[in-house]
């Protein structure tokens, strides 16, 4: 049975939710403002497997993806001018339902217009 949802593996539309699914997270941080910015609460047991941040504009930055008060990154992940940067080496990955997810931006240079930030999770295949 299938559940109706936005988009799930790049899928719009009723899905099967009987195996394990991929999906994204982001925020856009205004005028790459540094700061802690807030991504969601983890809905269900879900590993994350990537981060990826994209800078508009400045000359620098870098990106620090926090579950609760533990880096996910083992450093922070530095930005490229219009242009997407990636990180799959991750640490504390395994995310309980509930587990609070946020974004820290910092050491913006160079007044860039905007920072968007990507947090890719695959959920567990759901108990029988």
């Amino acid at each position: 049975m299938g559940y109706k949802v936005h988009t799930v593996d790049g899928r719009a539309g009723e899905v099967d939710t009987s195996t394990a699914r991929t999906y994204s997270k982001e925020v856009r941080v205004a005028s790459g403002t540094a700061g802690t910015y807030q991504l969601f609460k983890v809905p269900a047991a879900a590993s994350i497997i990537a981060v990826r941040a994209y800078r508009t504009g400045g000359t620098g930055g870098t990106v620090q993806v926090k579950k609760g008060a533990s880096d996910v990154l083992a450093s922070p992940m530095a930005t490229s001018t219009d242009a997407w940067a990636g990180n799959t080496t991750v640490q504390n990955a395994s995310c309980a339902a509930g587990d609070n997810l946020s974004v820290v931006p910092a050491s913006p240079a160079g007044s860039p217009t905007e920072i968007l930030v990507q947090v890719d999770l695959r959920t567990a295949v759901p108990a029988s």
